[in-house]
């Protein structure tokens, strides 16, 4: 169903809301603007940007209020500037409104205050919170928002009204020799709140395969994707001991195979950065990255290549040839013909088109010893039934064009269990160790099947 044209919210209405604001009263602004919700009125850039600002601004921060005020301002000032900052209520109210707003709005009206495309007006409101979170319209993409003590260290700009025309991308930092998380513990809602609104995205967009326009905006300019920054934040999900925190990682590696499934974004860069990145850990964190993600054609096809990659192998080499063909000549229709009507012009296919390992090189995968330097905790026998599971699923969901034919007849003539036996060990029920468990297991999944 479409979503309802979104109109911006009249001028009272926002009027309502910055009278508010500049008088301090912070939950009084998100209450009216909570009132003011629809998803026939999208809320104004500049409002989702001060909710973030304050929504970021929660009680971890309050440690860090000291260094953020200026000591050569005087008394009354810092008083002042004390009683603006925004409350803990505030804080939580803000996140909450965001989701709300994330829930009724689309995706793209919620997050322009982020969108390097979409350069926000000028803000006309100098109170507090908008002076203050006008860093955040600067920032070149959205993970420099997530980043610890993202509002500490863009302190020299804040509160300088010069600094409300610089370019996006013009952030300033304190220390920029200091490593920082990638993602502060004030940030996590916000994360939240922006998988949720690209998960939407990719929900809504009509375009197949599946993928999320808005995060391939986060990525950079065509001519140089950086994939960098959502990485580190999924290697540092990864690190969590919270188990929602292990999942947000898990979705952003969705959206990011989902894209890589298209030609928006170089598969195979894709495939060499999470693995340079993930094989000094433990398969156990990958596995748990990957045992959260949709059991998708683009997931399957993904852990494919990642697992080729133990081997030394790429899947690099297209399906199909990329010469350029020569142009057909048009035939001259014979003198009294009817006129034949040419087809209509079949959709671009968007899906990139990185083969997949014949069921052969999977065999030949399976008696192949790792080449690649990996964590010395990684089994060889692992990596080898991953794989097979991945081949598995992704002949299972493949299109019949994309099917290998061979391999319905190796699960058929026995071909795979011989394999399976050589590699894994023969089946026997009193056996016991990680081959044995491997082997039973594939036995299940494979063997089952057919």
């Amino acid at each position: 169903m479409d979503h309802p044209v979104e109109s911006e919210m009249s001028q009272h209405q926002r009027n309502l809301v910055d009278l508010c604001l500049e008088e301090g009263q912070y939950e009084a602004a998100i209450d009216i603007l909570a009132q003011l919700r629809s998803p026939n009125h999208k809320p104004s850039s500049a409002h989702v940007r001060q909710l973030l600002f304050m929504a970021l601004y929660s009680a971890g921060d309050r440690g860090q209020d000291r260094p953020r005020v200026d000591l050569s301002a005087s008394p009354s000032k810092r008083q002042k500037r004390s009683h603006l900052l925004p409350s803990h209520a505030a804080s939580l109210a803000s996140q909450q409104l965001l989701v709300s707003f994330a829930t009724t709005n689309t995706p793209a009206a919620v997050i322009r205050p982020l969108r390097p495309s979409d350069p926000e007006p000028e803000d006309d409101n100098e109170c507090f919170v908008a002076t203050e979170s006008m860093c955040i319209s600067r920032c070149k993409n959205c993970w420099q928002i997530l980043v610890e003590g993202f509002l500490d260290r863009n302190q020299p700009l804040l509160s300088t009204p010069k600094a409300k025309g610089k370019r996006r991308g013009d952030t300033s930092f304190t220390d920029l020799s200091e490593v920082r998380a990638p993602i502060g513990e004030t940030a996590w809602s916000i994360l939240d709140w922006l998988l949720l609104l690209f998960e939407r995205d990719e929900r809504a967009n009509p375009t197949l395969p599946r993928h999320s326009p808005l995060l391939l905006e986060q990525l950079g300019s065509p001519a140089r994707r950086d994939t960098d920054p959502p990485l580190a934040i999924i290697l540092h999900c990864l690190q969590q001991s919270d188990e929602r925190r292990r999942m947000m990682g898990s979705r952003l590696m969705n959206l990011l195979i989902n894209l890589s499934f298209t030609t928006q974004l170089d598969f195979p860069m894709l495939v060499v950065s999470v693995f340079n990145r993930l094989s000094t850990s433990s398969l156990d964190d990958i596995s748990s990255l990957f045992d959260n993600l949709s059991p998708s054609l683009a997931v399957s096809k993904f852990k494919i290549a990642l697992y080729q990659r133990y081997f030394g192998e790429s899947s690099d080499a297209p399906r199909i040839a990329t010469g350029v063909r020569p142009k057909p000549q048009v035939r001259a229709q014979p003198k009294g013909s009817p006129t034949k009507i040419p087809d209509p012009p079949q959709p671009v296919s968007l899906v990139n088109r990185h083969r997949v390992p014949s069921s052969a090189e999977i065999l030949r995968l399976m008696k192949a010893d790792l080449t690649t330097p990996v964590n010395p905790a990684v089994s060889a026998f692992r990596i080898k039934f991953e794989l097979l599971v991945s081949y598995n699923l992704f002949q299972t969901l493949a299109a019949p064009a994309d099917v290998d034919p061979e391999w319905p007849n190796l699960l058929r003539t026995g071909v795979l269990e011989e394999t399976l036996d050589a590699v894994f060990g023969c089946k026997d029920a009193t056996a016991a160790g990680e081959c044995a468990t491997y082997r039973i297991l594939l036995d299940t999944i494979l063997i089952s099947d057919c």
